[in-house]
């Protein structure tokens, strides 16, 4: 019988030997990879906002007297050419007093005037008291004339441009105080976009930019460039504004826009799939494949257009980098490869 325990147990040991290889057999994962190309990306930020008058194209019409809004011939809203009647207004009736007064004031230095001169002439007057009547007498006849003036023609206001009227501040039967603003007139030759952006976003935005411009109803593409940027940020949106010159004629008032700004441009980077990228706390990273086996790589960025991101550091043109499947994966693990890509092909995978 010992012969035959003997036998039993080296069998037994035999067959342990053999499954001991494939307890111990490291794990493989399946991932998909791509190459690290050399290509062209961009760096932008998507944003909306509307097409808007710029403030250097804007005239404000105002009452050159206090007056009272008889009519109002160009509402707001309404296409206006250079000298075209935007408002009629009358004189109030305490303007009209100050106009009697002043004339009256003006009648009166008249008169001393030429009696200063009758004195001089009989001695009766120095030369000094003759200035002085001939000086009230200029200054009074010179108010006279500007209250007649602008309570004349002036009451018609008339616009100085061609554009837009944009509002209207006053409806017939209204008065409004002198010098106050009634109406005011926008140059459709020199809109403006404001564009909408997060304030650490806007911050990374230059002025000079190139913008694509877009109508979101739908529409003709439009380059454009940043004027300037607004760091205030709007108390109902919270965003910060960056300005965009837009070209004459190409968006109307209100419109609503997107904007693709673009931040900065490498023309010849090592790009990778952004699907590829992984982050240790603050720390990218990717997998590189290397002998059937992925190792970490840290990794420093470059320009992101979204699709694709130059790495600046950490990685070469023509390494093999997981793509899909890469966040299971341990540093130095077996993997099998599917189907690869180049990573600067076509945007992508």
């Amino acid at each position: 019988m010992k012969p035959i325990l003997l036998l039993a147990l080296l069998a037994l040991l035999a067959a342990c030997g053999k499954a001991k290889p494939d307890q111990d057999a490291a794990p493989t994962a399946l991932v998909t990879t791509a190459l690290a190309a050399q290509a062209g990306v961009a760096d932008t930020a998507t944003a909306y906002g509307a097409a808007e008058f710029n403030p250097d194209g804007e005239r404000t019409l105002a009452a050159p007297v206090e007056a009272v809004v008889v009519q109002v011939l160009a509402p707001a809203g309404t296409r206006v050419g250079v000298g075209q009647a935007v408002l009629v207004l009358k004189q109030s009736a305490t303007s009209q007093l100050d106009l009697n007064k002043a004339q009256a004031d003006a009648s009166a230095a008249t008169a001393a005037y030429a009696r200063a001169q009758r004195l001089r002439a009989s001695g009766l007057d120095s030369d000094a008291d003759v200035e002085t009547a001939r000086a009230a007498s200029a200054a009074a006849e010179a108010t006279a004339k500007s209250l007649a003036g602008r309570a004349g023609g002036a009451l018609t206001l008339r616009s100085p441009i061609d554009g837009v009227v944009e509002s209207v501040a006053s409806a017939p039967g209204d008065q409004v105080a002198q010098g106050a603003a009634v109406a005011k007139v926008g140059a459709l030759a020199g809109l403006r976009v404001r564009l909408g952006l997060e304030p650490r976003d806007a911050a990374t935005v230059r002025a000079g930019a190139t913008v694509r411009l877009s109508p979101l109803a739908g529409g003709a593409e439009q380059a454009a460039k940043v004027s300037a940027i607004d760091p205030r940020v709007d108390a109902q949106t919270r965003l910060a504004s960056v300005l965009v010159a837009a070209a004459g004629g190409a968006f109307a008032p209100g419109e609503p826009l997107k904007g693709v700004i673009l931040l900065r441009q490498e023309a010849a980077a090592t790009v990778i799939p952004r699907a590829a990228l992984l982050y240790d706390q603050e720390q990218p990273y990717v997998f590189v494949v290397v002998k059937s086996a992925a190792h970490r790589r840290n990794v420093a960025l470059g320009a992101d257009d979204g699709d694709k991101v130059a790495i600046t550091q950490g990685l070469s043109s023509g390494e093999r980098i997981v793509v899909d499947g890469a966040s299971a994966l341990d540093d130095n693990m077996a993997v099998r490869e599917g189907k690869a890509a180049t990573a600067g092909a076509d945007g992508g995978l």
